[in-house]
Parts: structure tokens; sequence; C-alpha cells
């Protein structure tokens, strides 16, 4: 037992002596106050038995006996103990000055609140920070030997230096890092509890102390290296402070040896912590030899070793493995296992989503790196001056080829360098590369000299070298410099490979057993590209189909060969399309193919001439059909290829369409057309204002980006801008009203709520009883119905846009009577009478108006003014409205002279009272009848929900069975999101007559959603 903790068991002690002492000598009322008290102070003082943050701890201790010195002598309590306490034996004889002492018993309240206001900013400015959390156990106890904390510095201090010697070989510099913005799933033993974005992977690490291992899961080219190498630089400045050192390893050096079993490789956890170990002495010196020998068990036994595995997808097992194959399912479990195989060891595993590890990788949480937005891309890029607004628009409206480019930090970086030399953007990806190249060896001009060797001889070497490397399935993306020295046999090789090491082009491993990689797999894939250039007979194409390893290369490709071979890819691909896109068994084919015409020729739509018509036609036909809304939105991504005439009409009936999905991608797709006609600038409008108050105010950022990229979209930037302005006047107002009109603004909120909850419900009944009533009458599809009525906003964003009504109608009211009666206003507004100003005059009246005005939707209100402009202006329309009126008033003058007549028999009474009870009634009754048809639905697909269980793996045909079986659009909704939140895979083939169908509601666009994942889809 540590000193310190004898000394809280001897202060836990005199505290117990204490408090029985008070409850013999006062009362146990007392007792068991300051028994609360000394257990609040044990609770807040608890760090103090941790060494990590020893110094942050004192001071936490002095605030909290300071804080609670001053918040005790306030206590009366204590002024009621002090007499009891001068009349014990011992204390008789004590000053009666000391005797007459008392404490303050009312304290002031702002003294209070100062003191509990420091407290938490003192604890919230010393809280533990570090990305791997303090190790439970000090270092001395596990090591206690006098100089390892030394020995540990130095491996800390090799690994530093490695990880930097990788930063300078792949020219990465922090500066160029951006957070990536992640999407974490959280799993326990029944599944995925909870799915949520987090700004940055260190904060969904740091925040989480529990979990034993992480699945990080990216696009190529994502930024996960980038990523996982800045969390080990910050994990291993923490060192000192955590005791917990992270340990970078790079999959894809690792040659796995496996044995087969049953007809399926199996590989041993043993093979993978001798390469581990292997590949850190390598890193090293003799001094890492000799550590790594003598306390990496140790270390890896008591938890102070935080794995982190890169490029699981690059292991050279999986470069040419289908996405089922069980070599994934092999290597999944033995990185599983090899991190939790000690009690608290912990890692990370990274992975793109292709080919990821399987479920029998135990991950505790996962997280998927959501691509970098524009508005992240356009910050980033923006540090340098030569990104002007012109370069930007062009750059996301008119070369999509770039876009995919710019999502990693490094290559984003080579982009950004290009625009500051050239202040321009580069005619295609392989120029950003050719120039960085070339420009990297030209300033080996001297090496070049005394090697004898020509750049243009340096290049054919690289060409060769990545040939090799791409063709090879048994070293993946890297490959051991001897294997490369003795396949060429060539006395240049040696001396390419240190000029391309010392160029920073690719990286040469130290050690004995040393190997080679390109920085960035893009740089192999453009000398691939050069190889494919020279030998077009050597092109790969049967990869666009499969979407194999050589489907980027070939992208790059396809920008830069001749005419003809273009074309020859491009009906290559269209031929697969119109083959097999109607073929559930073989669509997926199709939509790669598709895809790739995306990708490679965006910026060449001159070799897509001899079909465009035809591609035109079959875009049009499954967007505006919508038979399945994920192939919809596929084809409406590739709108891009179409003529701006041909493109115009399909984006017109996607954005008025009844399927946000849609909607969403049509709205990203209008920025590349260079004007638009008048009734898709209306879709467009309209599109904008019926995004939900959260959802707009969320993605606010990318919205007005998205539109002010293009001049053709001005009229909707100002739309778009106008209603932040709005946003943020109502917001102003309300925080106003919040302050100095409280009761209002509580009663306007809970009248919008007590509102809104209803129509919700009963406006999502009626839809589930169209639903129904449409099944029994036959019919395929549901009545249509507005996309984005009052309903399709939400509970919050509905509540919101009540409460600025109700809000304006009250204080408007309140002023007009205010004038007239101003105990009226005084007692409806309490605070300019707790204020001091019990004064009502005009100019209180004109803030009422003000906040009331500034509450207002006035796009809104503007719009429909101008909608309504020419019917109030036309004679006839006013005739025919004074008409209605009239004869409205006419109408309801006869009933109440009716009513007034019959009024006069003496029956009338208790038959009108009858009347109006039996109306009463019969409305009470459809109200409940209408909430129980609402609710019976849900509770019973609910409970037909729970008793059903499954795996890992579902067949697509019982998902149809279930979504039929589901009596209300909740119950499938639900269905669906627990697939999600389980994160279960489907397999099989839909059914015949099953279709993902735009118009049939919020249940099937998230199952779409879902169909995109499993498919692999979502990029």
């Amino acid at each position: 037992m540590s000193g310190s903790q004898k000394f809280v068991l001897l202060l836990l002690a005199l505290a117990l002596c204490f408090v029985v002492g008070t409850g013999l000598y006062s009362s146990w009322f007392n007792a068991a106050s300051v028994a609360v008290f000394i257990c609040l102070m044990i609770y807040f003082t608890r760090p103090l038995l941790m060494p990590a943050g020893y110094g942050a701890n004192k001071i936490r201790a002095l605030v909290l006996v300071l804080g609670f010195g001053i918040i005790g002598s306030g206590s009366s309590a204590l002024n009621t103990l002090l007499p009891t306490i001068w009349t014990l034996p011992v204390l008789q004889n004590a000053p009666a000055w000391l005797k007459n002492i008392q404490l303050i018993s009312q304290p002031s309240p702002w003294i209070l609140a100062s003191v509990v206001i420091i407290v938490g900013i003192v604890f919230f400015c010393l809280r533990d920070r570090s990305v791997g959390g303090g190790h439970p156990t000090p270092l001395k106890k596990d090591f206690p030997e006098d100089r390892f904390a030394r020995k540990l510095e130095v491996f800390c201090n090799m690994l530093q230096q490695d990880l930097t010697s990788i930063d300078v070989s792949s020219n990465w510099s922090p500066e160029y890092y951006t957070e990536l913005e992640a999407e974490v799933e959280i799993r326990k033993a029944k599944g995925l509890a909870s799915r949520k974005k987090i700004l940055g992977l260190q904060d969904a690490i740091r925040k989480d102390r529990t979990s034993r291992s992480f699945l990080i899961l990216g696009a190529p080219g994502s930024g996960k290296s980038v990523a996982l190498r800045k969390l080990a630089r910050d994990m291993l400045a923490e060192v000192k402070k955590t005791h917990r050192v992270p340990i970078y390893i790079n999959l894809r050096e690792w040659v796995p040896d496996s044995i087969v079993t049953g007809g399926r490789k199996e590989f041993s956890v043993e093979d993978l912590e001798a390469f581990v170990i292997k590949n850190l002495v390598r890193r090293g010196d003799a001094y890492t030899r000799d550590f790594v020998n003598d306390y990496f068990h140790d270390l890896w036994r008591t938890g102070r070793l935080f794995f982190i595995f890169d490029s699981f997808d690059e292991i050279s097992e999986l470069l040419d493995a289908s996405e089922n194959s069980t070599v994934i399912d092999s290597l999944s479990t033995v990185i599983s296992r090899f991190i939790t195989t000690q009690t608290a060891s912990r890692g990370v595993l990274a992975s793109r989503v292709f080919r990821q590890p399987t479920r029998a990788f135990l991950a505790d949480k996962v997280l998927e790196i959501r691509p970098l937005s524009e508005a992240g891309i356009s910050e980033a890029l923006s540090r340098y001056p030569q990104f002007t607004d012109q370069v930007r628009n062009t750059l996301f409206s008119h070369r999509l080829d770039l876009i995919p480019l710019v999502r990693n930090p490094f290559m984003m970086a080579l982009l950004g360098e290009w625009i500051a030399v050239n202040e321009t953007l580069p005619i295609n990806q392989a120029e950003i590369y050719k120039n960085y190249i070339d420009s990297r060896i030209q300033l080996c001009k001297q090496e070049l000299r005394d090697t004898g060797i020509s750049s243009r001889e340096v290049i054919e070497v690289a060409t060769d070298i990545a040939w090799f490397v791409f063709r090879s399935s048994t070293f993946g993306l890297e490959a051991p410099v001897k294997v490369i020295r003795s396949y060429f046999n060539s006395e240049h090789v040696d001396t390419v490979l240190e000029l391309l090491r010392f160029a920073r082009i690719a990286r040469v491993t130290p050690g004995d057993e040393k190997s080679f990689a390109f920085v960035h797999r893009r740089f192999l894939e453009y000398f691939v590209t050069t190889r494919f250039l020279q030998q077009p007979a050597e092109v790969p194409d049967s990869h666009i189909p499969t979407d194999s390893r050589g489907r980027d290369a070939l992208v790059l490709y396809a920008q830069l060969c001749s005419e003809a071979e273009a074309k020859r890819l491009a009906e290559l691909c269209w031929g697969e399309i119109q083959h097999h896109f109607a073929d559930a068994g073989q669509r997926i084919r199709a939509i790669h193919c598709l895809r790739f015409l995306i990708d490679a020729f965006g910026s060449r739509r001159e070799v897509l001439q001899p079909f465009e018509e035809e591609l035109s036609a079959f875009v049009i036909q499954h967007v505006k059909t919508g038979d399945n809304i994920l192939l919809a939105k596929i084809c409406l991504e590739a709108t891009g290829l179409l003529s701006e005439s041909r493109a115009a009409p399909v984006l017109t009936t996607a954005i008025a369409g009844e399927d946000g999905w849609l909607q969403e991608t049509a709205f990203r797709a209008c920025r590349h057309l260079p004007k638009m006609n008048d009734e898709l600038e209306e879709g467009m409008k309209k599109y904008v204002l019926n995004i939900s108050e959260t959802n707009f105010w969320r993605g606010r950022k990318n919205i007005l980006l998205s539109l002010s990229l293009s001049d053709a979209l001005s009229g909707v930037y100002r739309v778009a801008k106008m209603r932040l302005w709005s946003m943020k006047a109502a917001l102003i107002s309300t925080l106003l009203l919040a302050i100095a009109l409280p009761f209002i603004t509580l009663f306007s909120v809970s009248y919008a709520m007590a509102v809104t909850a209803p129509i919700l419900l009963f406006g999502k009944a009626g839809r589930t009883a169209q639903t129904e009533k449409a099944k029994k009458t036959g019919s395929d599809s549901p009545a249509p119905r507005a996309a984005a009525s009052f309903i399709d906003k939400g509970f919050i964003s509905g509540t919101f846009v009540l409460f600025r009504v109700m809000s304006f109608v009250i204080l408007l009211v309140i002023s007009i009577a205010g004038l007239f009666s101003p105990a009226l206003s005084l007692a409806a507004i309490p605070f300019y009478t707790y204020s001091g100003y019990a004064i009502y005059n005009g100019w209180l009246a004109a803030a009422n108006v003000v906040l009331g005005l500034m509450l207002l939707d006035w796009v809104a209100i503007c719009r429909f003014v101008r909608s309504k402009i020419h019917d109030l202006l036309n004679p006839k329309k006013w005739l025919t409205a004074l008409s209605v009126l009239a004869a409205s008033a006419a109408g309801v003058g006869i009933i109440f002279s009716l009513i007034h007549y019959i009024s006069r028999y003496p029956m009338a009474e208790p038959v009108f009272k009858a009347t109006f009870s039996v109306l009463i009634a019969l409305m009470a009754a459809y109200v409940v009848f209408t909430f129980i048809q609402a609710v019976r639905g849900g509770i019973k697909d609910l409970r037909r929900l729970r008793k059903l269980a499954f795996g890992s793996v579902i067949k697509r045909a019982q998902i149809a069975k279930i979504m039929a079986e589901c009596v209300s659009d909740y119950g499938r909704l639900q269905f669906v999101l627990r697939l999600e939140s389980e994160g279960i895979s489907a397999t099989g083939h839909w059914p015949e007559g099953f279709k993902l169908a735009v118009g049939l509601g919020e249940a099937y666009t998230a199952l779409a959603r879902l169909e995109e994942r499993w498919l692999n889809l979502d990029r």
C-alpha cells in the first residue's frame, strides 16, 4: 500500500470518528450532513490517488479545499454545531473570543456562484486531454528498474524519429493535416448501439477510454494513414503522462505465412507477433533491439502498448482476394486475437471499405471516415492566396476528375502547391504527378551527375519497378529490395531506388531486409499508367466491371490515352451497362462501369458522342420511372456526362420529386450546369426553402458553398442566404425573448410542442391509412403527396416554425392591447415590473413588435406575396373573393337567424345542448380513433420486431417479407434502422415484384441507402 493510500485511510478513520461523535454529542441530522460533505470531498479528491498529473492534482485539491471552505463558512448548520463542540470537556478551557466566533449564516449567492464557476473552470482546464488516457497502474510498480523510464524515453524517441522519417519521405508536413470527420458506430454484444458524427479521429478515441479495439474505415485516399500517423505522434508526445506507447505498423509490409486447413488459409498470431517485433527492431538500432527483446512482452502484458495497424486491405494476401474470400476472415481473426491477447492491450486497425475486416475482428467501435466535404476542401485550399474564387468555382463546377484527388490531405497539398505556382488548375491528374516527380528529380541534379544516370532512365526504371509491384500478388504495394534487385538484375536498380528515396518519391525502409514502396499509391498508379500508355495491349480492362486493383490507374489512363482507345473503353463500359443493368445478378458490373464513365470521362465527354443519345435516354428512363431509388440516384450522378439540354429535364424531375435522397443528389448535380431554365431554378428554390430548419442550419456551410460555385445558381444562392439571415434574426429574437419575456417564451414553446406532436402523429397516421388503402385496392404506389409538407419537417423543426408564428401573434396582440390598457401588458410581461420600468409606452410596444417581426420567415412571406401579386392586381380575382366572402357572410347570417328563431321554443335549448354534445363526442371519438389507428400499427410492428432474431447476415427475400408484413411506416423504418444499427449484411436477390421505388415512404429510402452500403457503392 502506497503512502498516499495510507494517508487517505487515516483521513477516513478520523472522518468516521468525527461523524459518530457529531451524532452522539449533537444530532444525527448534523452527522448525516457532515458525512455527505466528507463523501463529496473524497469523491472530488480521488485524483490524488493517481500518480499521473500530480501537479494538476495538487491544484485541484487546493481549489476544492478553498471552495468548500468558503461554502462551509456560510453554513448555518456549523453555527448550530459550534456551541455543542465548545461544551466538550477537552474544549471547556478554550478562550472566550474563540467561543464567540460566529460564521456567516447567509453568504452572498454571488460569492457561492463565483466559487462554483471558478472550481468548474479549474477542473475543466486541468482535465485529462490525452488521447490514450493515463494508465491506472504506476509505471514504477510494473517496472521497478531505476533506469527503465530513461530507456522508455529513448525507445519513444526512436519511434518519433521513425514517424518523422516516414513523413519526410512522403513529403508530408503537419500543416497539411486536415481534421477528418468520422461517423462512429459503437458495437456491443448484440450489435451496434448507436451512430453519430465526431470531428476528428483523435476526439473519437480520446473520449473512449474503455474500448479495446477500434476499426477505421475509409475510401482509398481518404487520409487514413495520415490520420493514424498523426494519432501516433500525438500519443508519443503524451507518454510521460500516460505511460502508454503507440506502436505504428503498416501491414502492407507483412508477408504472412499460411497453412491450408480444410481448403481454408489460416494464419497464426505468433507469425504476426514475430513480424511486429522484427518491424520494430528493423526501424531502430542495437539499443532498440535490446529494449524490444527485454521489455516488449512485459509492456504488452501490462497494457502499455497501443497498436496502430494501417493498410489492412493492402496485405499481400488480400490484394487479389474477392470481397467474400475466407482469407479476409482469417486475417481479421488473427489481428483481433493479437490485439486482445493481453488483458489490457488496445489497438486500432485501418482499412478501406472494400475488403474490410469481417465481424471476426471484434471491434468495440467502428470509425468510418467521411469524405472531406466541399466546405472542408475549400477551407483547406484557401490558405494558398492563388486559390481565388474563380479557381474554386472552376474546380467544383467543371473539374469533377479532380474532386476525388483533393479529398486526400497530401494530394490536396500537391494541388495547392500547383495552384500556388501556376495560378490555375492542371489539365488532368497526371499533370500534377508528372510536375511533382519531374521537379523532385531535378532537385537531384548533383546525384544524377555523380551516378552517371539521366532523369529519363530514372523514370523508365521507376516505371518498370511500379509495373513489377503492380502485377505481383505476393508483396502487395511494398516489395523487398532484394527481390526487386534479383528480378531486374540491373546495375541501375540500386541507384534508382536510392534516387527515388532521396527525391522523396519513394520510401526505402532501413535495416537489413529493406523494402521499397512509393510514398503514395497514386504515384504507383501514375507509373503504371505510363506503362499502359507505352503498351496498350497490357491494359487490364477487365478490372473495370469488377472494380479491381487496376481500376484507379485505368481512370487516369482513360484521361490520357488516344481518342480511339478512350472510345474503346467507353463503348466497353456502355456494352456492360446495356447487357447487365437489367439483370439483378450482374447489375453490380454495370454500376461499376457507369461510375467509371463518370470518373474517367467527365472532362472528355466527346468520346461519349457515339452513344450519348442512348445514355441520355437510359438516365432519363431510370430517374423518371422511379422503380428503384438506388439506380435512379446513380443515374443522377451521371447527368454530368450529358449536355445541358438533356440534363436539365432530368434534374428538374428529380428536384421536384418526392424522394429527399434524389433531391439531394440532383441539388449537388445542378451546379455543373452553365445555366438553368426557370422551372429548374424554381424547383431549386423550393428545395432549399423546404429543407427542415435543423438540417438547413447544420449544413448551411455546404449548402451556401455549393450554391456559390456557379453563376447559374446565383438566384438560388440569394434565397438560401436570405433564409439564413432570417433564421439568425429569429434565433437572436428568441434569445432576447427568453431573457426579457421568459413566460411568453415558455408558453409559446409549450404550445408549439403540444400542437406539433399531434399534427405529426395524425399526419403520419393518415399516410399509413393511404398506404393500406392503396394495398387493398391493388394499387402499386400510394397516392401522391407533397414532398416537403409540415409533416416532413420533423418535430423540432415543426415546433420552431409554430413557435415563431405563435410568439409573433402574442407579441403583436400584447403590443396593441397595451396601448389601450397598460396594466394588461404589464401583467403579461412582468419583466418590466421586476426591472423597475413599470411604465408601458410606445417604445416598449415598438420593441415588442420588432422582436415579433424578427421571428417571422420573411423569405416565405416575400415569395408568397410575389406569387400572389398578380392576383391582388386582378379585378376579377377581387370580385371572386368578395363574392365568396359575401356568400359566406350571408350563409352565417342565415344560420344564426335560424338558431335565433328556433331558440324561442322551450325544447330548443336541450336540443342544442344535446346536438352540441353529440358533435363534441363524435369529434373526440374521431380523434381517439385516429390516435389508436396511428399507434396500434406501430406497437404491433414493434412487438413483432422484438421477437425476431437476426444473425450477422440476412437474405434480401426475408427483408422484403418483413417489410410487407409491417402494417405501419414507423414499423418498417424501425426495422431498417435496426438492420443498419446492428451492422447486418444482406445476401441473395430481391424477390420478384419487390421494388425500392420512389414515393413508398421514408423506410424504403432508408433501405435504398442501406443497399448502397451493402453493395459498397457509398463513396
